[in-house]
């Protein structure tokens, strides 16, 4: 008898943990794939592949280092961000294959030519539709919590780099709801800590770092 008693009461306390943990993503702080959030947040933890534009001439993917170049036909390895740092616009680059592209969702691919290159980049640049925000960092660890209301389930996630952030927002299905847990830190260009209470906080300071990022 005590053992019934006991696993009814069981049942009830998870019933009423999964309630309590549902009724979190019912509030003004929770997201889909599609919000505006959630759009912030990949702008945020997307590869940034901006920096070797001289090189590739698309910010939708970079080259995994390290690869070879030809400069005015002479070969160079390419190590680092110092050693794009150091070419010019006005030097002749041409990219020595095989190399593998980083893609902005941070997926990889093996280009093996011109031709092949040309092809992926026009691909890519097609779908490329995140303007990466480098005014913001987020500073690890984050938790989301997350609930399918398709399949009734849930649950959290500590998430501890922007590869993690951008793939968990680019795998969400059209039932997922999700909210982070707050309070968190995003970081200005200064590396200086701005916290963060709500979803309106995020968005403010998204916004406000727009417009004030040098």
């Amino acid at each position: 008898m005590n053992k019934i008693i006991y696993y009814i009461l069981l049942i009830f306390l998870v019933g009423c943990y999964n309630d309590e943990e549902v009724q979190t993503l019912q509030s003004e702080n929770n997201a889909h794939r599609n919000s505006e959030l959630t759009k912030l947040v990949k702008a945020i933890s997307v590869h940034n592949a901006s920096f070797d534009d001289l090189i590739d001439n698309t910010s939708c993917f970079s080259i995994k280092f390290p690869y070879q170049i030809q400069v005015n036909s002479e070969l160079r390895n390419i190590t680092s961000e110092q050693d794009i740092s150091d070419l010019s616009n006005t030097e002749q680059i041409e990219i020595v294959y095989p190399v593998k592209a980083i893609f902005y969702n941070y997926e990889e691919h093996n280009i093996v030519s011109g031709t092949d290159f040309n092809l992926v980049k026009s691909v890519c640049d097609e779908n490329f539709n995140i303007q990466p925000n480098s005014c913001l960092d987020i500073q690890y660890p984050i938790v989301l919590k997350e609930f399918n209301d398709l399949t009734q389930s849930f649950e959290t996630f500590q998430l501890n780099t922007d590869r993690q952030v951008f793939r968990h927002l680019e795998n969400l299905h059209d039932n997922d709801i999700f909210e982070i847990e707050y309070p968190i830190f995003l970081l200005d260009s200064s590396s200086n800590p701005i916290r963060i209470d709500s979803n309106s906080d995020f968005i403010a300071v998204f916004n406000e770092s727009r417009q004030n990022c040098e």
